[in-house]
């Protein structure tokens, strides 16, 4: 218990870390990355996009962000990099280049105020058009940025460089779908950054359309009751 609860801290101290990379990015652009830059089909990550802010200014220097995100040989070099800042350490998997955390680009359970669609972007980290931190309506403490979906295998995106590593939560609530949905292996539940940059733990009793106000941005849902658990 005590070894969980020291991998517990440390993995919400490696999301902490993501979303003031985030923030950092944001007063440099006034804007937040893409979750999926898809011009060109290149497919970057909004990982790639924080690497000089989460102390990886060598990766960033050699990556290309204007190629595939795996262009060979050296996105793909260093592609295949294990970043520990984007590795949650109650993982069983090791791939070169995981990561056991994704964007929230959405879901579906959001209020219909937030109008899911079948592409969806209700979320933060989208993949049409980047987002401010003012654009944000629900407020930023009230809407997440970032989740654990640990030890997703490379086909289910789960690669920091892919930039297909974003998710929707649609199907329900914590720890019931490592494949695309907010997933951990942290007993009860998973933990979530918010755009605040706070990071919190969301039980596996909570609401799915709570759950799914959290990860809209502009449903006006009422989401009080999310600190209560």
């Amino acid at each position: 218990a005590a070894r969980e609860a020291a991998r517990r801290t440390q993995c919400s101290n490696h999301l902490h870390q993501q979303a003031l990379g985030l923030h950092q990015f944001h007063a440099t652009f006034n804007t937040l990355p893409l979750g999926n830059d898809r011009l060109q089909q290149r497919n970057q990550s909004w990982c790639s996009a924080i690497l000089p802010h989460i102390e990886q200014s060598a990766i960033a220097a050699v990556y290309d962000r204007k190629l595939v995100w795996d262009a060979y040989p050296r996105n793909a070099e260093l592609a295949a990099t294990i970043i520990p800042t984007f590795r949650c350490p109650s993982s069983i998997v090791d791939n070169p280049g995981d990561t056991d955390y994704a964007a929230v680009m959405g879901s579906a359970l959001a209020s219909e105020r937030a109008q899911p669609g079948i592409d969806l972007n209700n979320g933060v980290l989208i993949s049409s058009t980047p987002v401010s931190l003012p654009e944000i309506i629900d407020g930023t403490s009230y809407t997440i940025f970032l989740g654990e979906v640990v030890d997703r295998l490379p086909e289910a995106y789960g690669l920091w460089a892919d930039g297909r590593n974003t998710i929707s939560h649609d199907n329900g609530g914590i720890n019931i779908d490592n494949s695309g949905e907010i997933f951990s292996f942290h007993p009860g539940g998973a933990q979530v950054a918010f755009s605040d940059g706070a990071v919190k733990f969301l039980t596996e009793s909570t609401d799915a359309n709570l759950i799914g106000a959290l990860c809209s941005r502009y449903g006006h849902e009422p989401v009080n009751e999310v600190f209560g658990h």
